[in-house]
């Protein structure tokens, strides 16, 4: 049986492991679920599952990226923190492009709402490595990168090179 879960090793092994095995061939006979890996990065890996009655997502953070952007998302969300927490740095971008920044520690068990225009960041694993699953709503708009320099924001879309100043719009 493939574990996302690494070092989560039940206590009695081959009667878990059998069991578990028993219950997962039966659930995937019923519902036929199938799994695509994305290597987003050395450090970010995406698992997406089909079959499900809805789309949804396991996120595996190994480690802090350091190459990490500040980003928003093309849809919204709620995100599930299944092994693990992050800390994230959020922006509230204003209209003359200023900013101001909060920090929250995402922890295990606990679910969260994000829209698309939240931009943000994770700035820590406490634990090292941090899964979530999220539940992606329809696309709303292209995602963006984010800058903050001399107190003001600036954006790029996805696809664009040139980061502009917020408050050009």
């Amino acid at each position: 049986m493939y574990s996302l879960f690494q070092g989560s090793e039940p206590k009695n092994k081959s009667s878990d492991i059998q069991s578990s095995g028993h219950h997962l061939h039966k659930l995937k006979n019923m519902i036929n679920i199938k799994t695509r890996r994305e290597k987003m990065n050395a450090v970010f890996t995406k698992h997406h599952l089909k079959g499900l009655p809805f789309d949804a997502v396991i996120h595996h953070f190994s480690a802090k990226d350091q190459h990490e952007h500040i980003h928003d998302h093309p849809f919204s969300f709620t995100t599930h923190i299944l092994k693990g927490s992050y800390v994230e740095r959020v922006y509230e971008i204003h209209e003359d492009g200023t900013y101001h920044s909060s920090v929250h520690h995402r922890q295990e068990g606990t679910s969260h709402f994000v829209a698309a225009d939240t931009v943000h960041e994770i700035i820590e694993l406490p634990e090292g490595e941090c899964f979530t699953l999220i539940r992606p709503n329809e696309k709303e708009k292209e995602p963006c990168f984010y800058r903050f320099e001399d107190g003001k924001a600036f954006r790029r879309q996805w696809n664009r090179r040139k980061f502009r100043a917020v408050s050009e719009g």
